[in-house]
């Protein structure tokens, strides 16, 4: 059994929530932190987001939550915001701390492409401390990284990816609407990005870079370019914090990404990032496309869906981190497939095994 603690209990802490109660019984949430206060001092159970930890009362901060905690726990699940310069004091205290960490923020996933200084502190800070940190999600971490990765494994001589992926993004936290630009107006959205506020998906250059590292695929130029979409009707954004959208504010997102080299474009991405994209004549889907020796094209349809899909790829990488040497880890280290709880399986020598028919038993697990 692995005991956790969640940092951030918001939008995506609800939803990983979910997914450890019923399908990860061999990790237990023992506390959880989060700077609302709105939520610090209440439990899991009186807001409606446990039954199987109902017991467990949010602290306002961490040092509150481990000194309501008998013992050290095992890890701790990293869910706040995303830019490098407002989780770094987090991350360290986390670490400093001894607790091994899963982050959920885009930035964590390769942030030594363009934050050196940041990863190197982290990592020293993790390899001080003896523990791990990994940054995992829907997207980076499967969607652009892992899953074109797998699929490449089933060809050679790759030339060329392509990656296109739409979601519906109603319900997202503050957290990701400050920086992807939701509700603002185009104009507001096209300065904002012209100052480096507004990014959209922080992880593209990143998920890019790794893609033609591990395919031996060889690009100079990362470009990223962005559209807007706006509606003549209200839009409802799924959060408290941003309500409806009034007709003229920004509803949807279009993030186009290109690797090259010289002027051939040779990875690309486009994510399409909408509330009610179905409004707009969008289908939610995910498609890859690997030009090889033997062409790869994969289609999902509807897509993987973006904050519960990126609860159930943290839930997955939890103890593969525990187990996994300490320092800075990137999420492709990791092993793509990991084991949910301790159930093993044997033939069972109290029935017959007979062609056709293998009978079965197993211990532990739920």
């Amino acid at each position: 059994m692995a005991d956790i603690i969640l940092f951030g209990c918001g939008a995506l802490g609800s939803r990983l929530l979910r997914v450890l109660e019923g399908d990860y019984p061999a990790i237990r949430v023992v506390g959880a932190v989060d700077h609302d206060p709105a939520l610090a001092g209440r439990s899991l159970g009186a807001l409606g987001r446990s039954t199987r930890f109902a017991d467990v009362v949010i602290a306002p901060d961490l040092d509150a939550c481990l000194g309501a905690l008998p013992t050290l726990p095992d890890g701790l699940v990293h869910m706040t915001e995303s830019k490098p310069d407002r989780i770094e004091a987090q991350l360290t205290e986390i670490l400093g701390a001894g607790l091994n960490v899963v982050s959920a923020a885009e930035s964590m996933f390769y942030p030594g492409l363009r934050f050196p200084d940041f990863t190197a502190r982290l990592d020293a800070a993790a390899l001080k401390a003896g523990v791990t940190l990994t940054g995992m999600g829907i997207n980076p971490g499967f969607s652009y990284d892992s899953l074109p990765l797998l699929l490449a494994r089933s060809t050679s001589a790759v030339t060329g990816v392509r990656i296109r992926r739409c979601i519906d993004v109603t319900g997202t936290g503050p957290g990701d609407i400050e920086h992807v630009g939701y509700g603002l107006t185009p104009e507001a959205f096209r300065e904002g990005v012209a100052k480096g506020n507004i990014v959209g998906h922080m992880g593209a250059p990143e998920s890019i870079a790794l893609l033609a590292e591990f395919l031996d695929l060889e690009i100079d130029t990362v470009t990223e370019r962005w559209e807007t979409e706006t509606a003549d009707f209200d839009v409802d954004s799924g959060d408290a914090s941003l309500g409806i959208l009034p007709p003229g504010r920004v509803i949807g997102i279009t993030q186009f990404a290109e690797g090259k080299r010289g002027d051939t474009v040779v990875l690309q991405t486009r994510l399409a990032m909408y509330y009610e994209p179905a409004k707009f004549g969008l289908t939610e889907s995910d498609e890859i496309e690997i030009d090889g020796a033997m062409p790869v094209r994969m289609k999902i349809e509807p897509a993987l869906q973006s904050l519960f899909g990126a609860a159930n790829v943290v839930a997955s990488s939890i103890l593969p981190t525990l187990d996994a040497a300490p320092g800075f880890r990137n999420g492709l280290d990791l092993p793509i497939v990991g084991r949910r709880s301790d159930r093993r399986y044997r033939v069972d020598p109290a029935r017959a095994l007979e062609p056709g028919h293998v009978p079965l038993t197993s211990g532990g697990g739920a």
